[in-house]
């Protein structure tokens, strides 16, 4: 994936309506929990290369 900010959505869009139907009865084995696999690590890598772009661009951005 090229762009982090799309990858930020996608993940969202899979975990926030996962957790939501995952709380309703935590003790039953949902799918959801799959999407919760695949879509925390993605939120967490694009996040990951939002920051690294922002620390590592260029400085006189930010002047």
């Amino acid at each position: 994936m090229t762009n982090p900010y799309v990858g930020v959505l996608l993940s969202l869009l899979l975990i926030l309506p996962s957790l939501y139907i995952i709380l309703e009865d935590i003790t039953i084995v949902r799918k959801e929990y799959v999407f919760l696999v695949i879509g925390i690590p993605l939120y967490i890598c694009s996040l990951n290369r939002i920051f690294d772009d922002i620390l590592n661009g260029d400085k006189n951005k930010f002047k």
